[in-house]
C-alpha cells in the first residue's frame, strides 16, 4: 500500500508538532507493507529532523514537487493542493492513502471526490467551542466516514459525543516515543535538583513564570534550571513578554544567572539527552490550554526518560497520571513559583518516588511497538497481522435500499485491498435507482434486506456467481420473501433462530443454507470504563412505535424496582414520538397511549424524577458507560442489537420474552420482567461487580464486527 504523509507543519522547525510528525514517520517505518512518502509543505532547508526519518521512507519537499510537476510554487498551500497532487500522481503514480494533518488541507481534500475515499485525518486536540459552527473538514469527514486519528481517549469521546463521529473509525494513537534500549543511563547531578524545559518560547507555555522562577533560584545552591529553546512564537503579538525573554537570554549568556543554562536550535537527539539529565520537567501551561485534549509529545518524552513532569491540574492530566499524582498544580491558587520550589526540593522523598513509579507506567503506554497496530489500523482500515479476510481477490456487489446496518462492515471491507466492493442502490424497497445488473467480474451478490432486490437477483442470477441475502424482521412478514427464488440463493443470513425456523416452515428453505448471524456489534469499542452511578442506572434504547417497543412495560418494571430499592433510575435514549410523523399524526390510538405514559412519568411518585430522556445519537459506546442494566421491553424484535451492545458494555440484561429472545439471551429472558428484580438489585450490590460485568461482556464477543465480516466471506 502506497501511503503519503502530508502535514501543514514546517519540518525545518523543531516543536511538538514537528516531533510528532517525525515520530509518525518512524512508526510507519516499522510497517513493512506500507510504502511511505513524506510530502513536506515547505522546501527543506534545515535537515535536522529529516536526518532522523527512516531510510525506507522517501522525503519529497515542496521544491522537488514544484520541479516534478512543473508548477511554480514555493510551498504547498491549501488553495492549490489538489491541483499539485493530481499533477504529482500523474507523474509518480497514485497513493492509496493520504495521512493528513491540518484543517485547511483536510477540507480541500475531502471536498474533492478523487481524494476523499483515500484520506485518513489527524484531528486537532482541543475541546471544540460549541458556540461556533463546526469546521468544514469535520462536517465533510463525518459524511464521508473518513477515518480519524486522535491522541487521547478524551479526544475520541469528544468526537463521538459532540460531533456524532462513528466510534469505530476514530483511532487513538497517542504520542509515540522511540526507545531502543541502548541509550546510556543519564548522568544526573546528585548535588542539585534540575528542572528542564524543552520546547518553543511561547508566553502561554508558562515561560513568564519560568523566567521569574529562574531569577528566584539563581543563587540557590541546590537548584538548577535548564532550558532547551525552540522557535519564538508570536513575538509581535506579545512584545512585553519577549522583551523580558530577550533580557533573560542576555543575563544567562553573560553569566548573571549562575544556576541557569539555555541552548537554542540543538538537534533533537541532543535535546533528548539534555532532557534525560533533569529530575523534573516544566510542563505547566496558562489556563487557555486547560481544554486541550491532546497529549503532549514532550510530556511523554520526559516520562520515557524518567523525568518527572510538573503539570496543570486538568482532567486530561488526571486521566493519564491519576488523581493522586503529587505534581499537579492548580495555577489559579497564586504564587506558582513558590510552590514549584517546594516541589523541586521534594526530590528523593516519598512523593517523588511515587511519581517515578507512575511515569514509568505512563511511558509504557506509549511505546512504538504498542502503538504500531493502532496507526496501521487507521491507515489500512484494519489492524492486519492476523488471518486475512480472503485468500484470493474478491469482487462483491451490494444491492440495497438502505445500508445503515452495514456501515461498519463496509468500512472494514473497503480497507482490504483484496476486496473490490460495488454498490447497486435501490431508491426504495421496490424500486432501483437504475436498472439492476451484475457487472462483469462480480463473484458475489449481497442483497441487504430481502426485498425486491432479492427478488430480482434471485430471478436473474448470473452463472458462476454466489447470491447471499440477509433478512431482517422488517421484511419477514411482507410479501417479498414469498416471491424470492430461494433455490437460487446460496446463503440466507437471519438474525435469530426464530427467523431461521420461520423461513424453513414457510418457504421450505434448506436449513443448511440458513446462517444465524445476529446484527454485529463493535465489541472492542463498547468495552469502556463505567461512570460513577452506573450500577443503579437502567437503560432503554428506543420507544417507537408504542405497540412494538412497549415503553409502558419498562415503566412497570422501574416502578416495581423502585418500590423495593429507590436508588435505581431509568435513562431512555430515543427519538421522541412527536418527532415521527407516522407515529404521532397517523394513529390517534398510538398517540393517546404515548400521552398517557408520559403523564404517568410525571405523576407517578415512583417514577417522577427517576426517568431521564437522552436524544438519539450514534455515540452508543460512550452512552453505555453510564448504564448498569439494559432493558428490552418489546413485544417483538429481530435480535435487539442494543441489548447485545449493552451486554458487551458490561450491562446486566433484563429481556421480555418476545419471539426469539430465549435463543439469544437465555437466562436473562422473563415472561414477567419484574421477576428479575432480585437479580438486578443483587448484581448492583455485588462486591465483584467488575468481574461479573466482564463475564457478561465476554459472552458477546462472538458477535463482534470482525467475526461477522470474516464469516461472511466464508459463506
Amino acid at each position: 500500500m502506497k501511503v503519503a504523509i502530508l502535514a501543514e507543519q514546517n519540518f525545518n522547525l523543531i516543536d511538538g508538532s514537528t516531533i510528532w510528525l517525525l515520530n509518525v514517520c518512524k512508526l510507519m517505518g516499522r510497517l513493512p507493507d506500507l510504502e511511505v512518502t513524506l510530502l513536506l509543505s515547505h522546501p527543506l532547508i534545515d535537515p535536522i529532523l529529516a536526518a532522523e526519518v527512516p531510510d525506507r521512507l522517501r522525503i519529497v519537499d515542496a521544491a522537488e514537487m514544484a520541479r516534478t510537476t512543473g508548477l511554480g510554487f514555493e510551498r504547498l498551500t491549501a488553495d492549490h493542493l489538489t491541483a499539485i497532487l493530481r499533477r504529482w500522481e500523474a507523474t509518480e503514480g497514485a497513493f492509496d492513502r493520504y495521512f493528513v494533518r491540518g484543517a485547511d488541507y483536510l477540507t480541500v481534500l475531502l471536498e474533492d471526490s478523487r481524494f476523499r475515499p483515500r484520506i485518513v485525518g489527524y484531528a486537532p486536540g482541543a475541546i471544540p467551542d460549541l458556540a461556533v459552527a463546526e469546521p468544514d473538514w469535520l462536517r465533510l469527514g463525518r459524511a464521508a466516514r473518513t477515518p480519524l486519528v486522535v491522541q487521547s481517549e478524551p479526544a475520541k469521546w469528544a468526537m463521538e459525543s459532540l460531533f456524532d463521529y462513528p466510534a469505530h473509525i476514530v483511532h487513538v494513537v497517542p504520542p509515540i516515543v522511540f526507545h531502543d534500549g541502548q541509550e546510556a543511563a543519564p548522568e544526573r547531578d546528585h548535588a542539585k535538583t534540575v528542572l528542564c524545559y524543552s520546547g518553543k518560547i511561547d508566553l502561554h507555555y508558562g515561560i513568564d513564570w519560568l523566567i521569574d522562577l529562574a531569577r528566584r533560584v539563581a543563587d540557590a545552591p541546590d537548584l538548577r534550571i535548564s532550558l532547551i529553546a525552540g522557535k519564538d512564537t508570536w513575538r509581535t503579538r506579545y512584545p512585553e513578554f519577549f522583551a523580558a525573554m530577550d533580557a533573560f537570554r542576555t543575563d544567562v549568556s553573560e553569566g548573571r544567572l549562575g544556576n541557569v543554562d539555555l541552548v537554542t536550535g540543538v538537534p533533537h537527539a541532543e535535546a533528548k539527552s539534555r532532557m534525560a539529565r533533569a529530575d523534573f520537567a516544566w510542563c505547566l501551561r496558562h489556563a487557555r490550554y486547560d481544554d486541550v485534549i491532546e497529549i503532549s509529545t514532550k510530556i511523554v518524552e520526559f516520562c520515557t526518560a524518567g523525568v518527572v513532569p510538573i503539570l496543570n491540574d486538568t482532567a486530561l492530566n488526571r486521566a493519564l497520571f491519576g488523581d493522586d499524582y503529587p505534581y499537579l498544580v492548580d495555577i489559579v491558587s497564586g504564587d506558582v513559583e513558590a510552590r514549584m520550589i517546594d516541589m523541586l526540593r521534594s526530590k528523593g522523598g516519598h512523593a517523588h518516588r511515587r511519581a517515578l513509579a507512575r511515569i514509568a507506567e505512563v511511558a509504557a503506554q506509549f511505546s512504538a511497538d504498542r502503538l504500531a497496530g493502532s496507526l496501521a489500523a487507521a491507515i489500512r482500515g484494519h489492524a492486519g497481522g492476523g488471518v486475512a479476510l480472503v485468500t484470493q481477490r474478491r469482487h462483491v456487489l451490494l444491492a440495497t435500499h438502505d445500508p445503515k446496518f452495514l456501515r461498519s462492515f463496509l468500512d472494514r471491507v473497503r480497507g482490504d485491498a483484496s476486496i473490490r466492493l460495488e454498490q447497486e442502490t435501490w431508491r426504495t424497497t421496490t424500486t432501483p435507482e437504475n436498472p439492476p445488473s451484475v457487472p462483469a467480474g462480480v463473484d458475489t451478490v449481497f442483497c441487504e434486506w430481502a426485498c425486491e432486490n432479492a427478488v430480482w437477483h434471485s430471478r436473474n442470477k448470473r452463472p458462476g456467481t454466489k447470491l447471499v441475502v440477509r433478512l431482517h424482521r422488517f421484511e419477514a412478514f411482507r410479501d417479498f420473501p414469498k416471491r424470492v427464488e430461494w433455490g437460487a440463493v446460496d446463503a440466507l443470513i437471519v438474525v435469530s433462530d426464530h427467523f431461521r425456523d420461520l423461513m424453513v416452515q414457510q418457504f421450505g428453505i434448506d436449513p443448511a443454507r440458513i446462517h444465524v448471524r445476529p446484527q454485529y456489534i463493535d465489541w472492542h469499542q463498547l468495552r469502556r470504563q463505567k461512570l460513577p452511578g452506573s450500577r443503579f442506572t437502567l437503560g432503554l434504547v428506543g420507544i417507537n412505535p408504542f405497540g412494538h417497543k412497549r415503553f409502558d412495560r419498562a415503566l412497570d418494571f422501574l416502578a416495581a424496582l423502585r418500590a423495593q430499592d429507590p436508588r435505581f433510575r431509568l435513562v431512555v435514549r430515543s427519538v421522541m414520538p412527536w418527532k415521527i410523523d407516522w407515529v404521532w399524526n397517523r394513529d390517534s390510538e398510538e398517540r393517546a397511549k404515548f400521552v398517557e405514559v408520559f403523564r404517568r412519568v410525571q405523576s407517578d411518585p415512583l417514577l417522577a424524577g427517576a426517568v431521564r430522556f437522552d436524544p438519539a445519537g450514534p455515540d452508543m459506546e460512550e452512552w453505555f458507560r453510564g448504564i448498569g442494566c439494559i432493558l428490552s421491553s418489546s413485544d417483538s424484535e429481530g435480535c435487539h442489537t442494543s441489548v447485545m451492545e449493552g451486554m458487551a458494555a458490561g450491562c446486566y440484561p433484563v429481556v421480555h420474552d418476545w419471539p426469539g429472545a430465549r435463543s439469544l439471551f437465555g437466562p436473562y429472558v422473563h415472561a414477567d420482567m419484574r421477576d428479575a428484580i432480585p437479580e438486578v438489585i443483587a448484581f448492583a450490590d455485588r462486591s465483584d461487580c467488575s468481574e461479573a460485568r466482564e463475564q457478561i461482556s465476554q459472552s458477546m464477543r462472538g458477535h463482534d464486527i470482525d467475526v461477522f465480516t470474516r464469516s461472511f466471506f466464508q459463506l
